[in-house]
């Protein structure tokens, strides 16, 4: 067994030495295809080339993006504040209208009164004025109906007379006032219109 042993010893430093000499020879790697100058230098402007355009693409579409963006930022806007108007317009309304029937009878006072001089009618006089002042503040105006063309979107008629004195549809009298808040009637004129 010794010889044995020993031949394996050698096979053994016989393979060792081969792996060292292998070891020590200078490693060839395979040489790579070397693509033409031309083609290198194309290669290197074209990738340069593909990521500006890649860029100027993003660029767009985040501009289109943000233009958009900001369109439905200011629709939003324009649609809000006027939906706080019809709001606040209603809300006058739903007031004025509750006010009115106190408007009226300040009227009817002042029609009755008989000596316009007396410190009370002055009073009353002084305070339907101020009522009317409030109401103008807050863009509420007195429809001017006597006169006019009857227009059913403005009046209401609560009579007809023939009257050859007057125009054709022509308002004559007034019983009730009507008011506004800007162009939305907020109570027709009830008016006696003539022929």
């Amino acid at each position: 067994m010794k010889k044995d042993e020993k031949d394996s010893l050698k096979n053994k430093k016989a393979a060792e030495q081969e792996q060292q000499e292998k070891a020590a020879e200078p490693s060839v790697e395979p040489e790579k295809e070397e693509m033409p100058a031309d083609s290198q230098s194309e290669a290197a402007e074209k990738e340069p080339q593909e990521a500006e355009d890649d860029a100027e693409a993003k660029l767009a579409q985040m501009k289109d993006q943000w233009l958009r963006t900001m369109a439905e930022f200011d629709n939003y806007r324009k649609r809000t504040t006027k939906e706080k108007e019809q709001i606040f317009n209603r809300g006058v309304s739903y007031v004025v209208e509750a006010i009115l029937p106190v408007i009226d009878n300040f009227e009817r006072a002042l029609a009755a009164a008989g000596d316009r001089e007396d410190a009370f009618v002055k009073g009353v006089e002084m305070t339907y004025n101020q009522m009317l002042g409030a109401l103008k503040n807050l863009g509420v105006e007195q429809m001017d109906a006597l006169g006019q063309t009857f227009d059913p979107h403005f009046h209401d008629a609560m009579q007809h007379v023939e009257d050859k004195q007057y125009g054709e549809s022509e308002i004559v009298e007034v019983f009730q006032k009507g008011y506004m808040l800007g162009e939305v009637v907020i109570r027709p004129s009830l008016v006696k219109v003539a022929n």
